[in-house]
């Protein structure tokens, strides 16, 4: 709709004969404003708002674009038909006005809030830590947000996070490690999935534990182990991870090695102090010990306690850490390491959680990510 400015303007002129100084009143100036000065004015504005650190809304692209805003939404969401032109409009729009799309608004229509809570054990463990940085980056992939959910082992607070995917401010859920009791999830109906712990009717994406042991036991063995050190944590609940441990004893035991088999508390594990003063006491109980194979924290603190000790490795010792993190390379030896693809882990975990939210059959309830063996100086 053309908008008019009547501009009054009071002219004083005088008369050539005699009379000066008597004003009268023009015709009334109709003042028609064209497209290219209102798109000029919109520009100001919008230069304007730009420089203030105001963002732009839905209402000032249509505006500028010279279309509704249902139209834009249209066009943004691929909801409906718009003509390429006006796509056109649209997106020239949208470029000048630097529009992010409200997505918090969005999913609040769709009944989302684009969020996926991915609950970890503790954040300091170099394992957890690799494998939620590779979350995140397949979680945005989807154009989800995570929010790392830090337990520190305590169940009252892994509570907490399950009542919060329960009502609703999680899309979904990603379990690094539970402690609860399998009764707690076996009662959720939202999408969630496990990354070690095996609950009933929950999927699970977690590495391929049992190749992992048995290629352990087959390094320990080719170099002769006859007395080797297995750790376990009898907190900890049934997990997948606990049958690298079962087939590397099973392995050992069937070619004649004597197996220990050693509590190791999880935290002791991601207290340095602790983790070392336990190596301290495992290895002065079992001083003819020639093999080891623990995560990645505990076999760095048994390369450290063998070196005060005096104990020669891998002339004497042999040690072998599970996970395969940066932590093998920071110690004075490069630990041989049973090594975990996080990377790929996180690929299959986003993508199973997915199809959950989507309500997509999945092929299995189990996936298992295949490891790996990582040459080093301790075997």
């Amino acid at each position: 709709m053309l908008r008019i400015r009547i501009v009054k303007q009071f002219h004083k002129w005088y008369d050539n004969t005699e009379e000066a100084g008597s004003m009268m009143m023009p015709e009334p100036e109709i003042a028609v404003r064209d497209k290219s000065d209102r798109n000029k004015d919109d520009r100001n504005k919008n230069d304007r708002d730009k420089r203030s650190g105001k963002m732009a809304s839905i209402r000032e692209v249509a505006r500028l674009a010279r279309v509704a805003p249902s139209t834009v939404s249209r066009a943004l969401n691929g909801s409906g038909y718009v003509a390429e032109e006006t796509k056109e409009k649209i997106r020239e729009a949208v470029d000048e006005l630097d529009y992010v799309p409200n997505q918090w608004i969005r999913n609040l229509y769709q009944q989302k809030t684009g969020i996926i809570g991915v609950m970890a054990p503790e954040i300091v463990h170099p394992y957890f830590s690799s494998l939620w940085s590779f979350l995140e980056l397949e979680l945005n992939k989807y154009g989800y947000n995570m929010m790392l959910c830090n337990t520190s082992g305590k169940k009252d607070i892994e509570r907490q996070y399950l009542d919060t995917l329960e009502r609703n401010l999680f899309d979904g859920m990603i379990v690094g490690a539970a402690f609860l009791p399998d009764k707690y999830y076996e009662q959720i109906q939202k999408p969630i999935l496990s990354l070690d712990r095996i609950i009933p009717g929950i999927p699970l994406v977690t590495s391929d534990h049992t190749q992992g042991g048995l290629i352990a036991a087959d390094k320990m063995l080719e170099k002769g182990c006859k007395k080797v050190l297995n750790l376990i944590d009898p907190q900890a609940k049934t997990v997948a991870s606990s049958r690298g441990g079962l087939n590397f004893i099973r392995k050992m035991q069937e070619a004649g090695a004597e197996v220990i088999t050693e509590e190791f508390l999880w935290d002791d594990v991601i207290h340095y102090p602790r983790s070392i003063q336990r190596t301290r006491e495992i290895l002065a109980e079992y001083p003819d010990l020639d093999g080891i194979m623990a995560n990645d924290l505990c076999a760095s603190s048994f390369l450290k306690t063998a070196r005060e000790l005096n104990i020669q490795v891998p002339q004497q010792l042999k040690i072998i850490a599970y996970d395969g993190t940066y932590i093998t390379d920071f110690n004075y030896r490069t630990i041989a390491s049973i090594q975990q693809d996080v990377a790929l882990i996180a690929k299959e975990a986003v993508q199973v959680l997915v199809k959950l939210i989507n309500g997509q059959p999945l092929a299995n309830d189990a996936v298992y990510v295949p490891v790996s063996y990582k040459e080093g100086d301790t075997i």
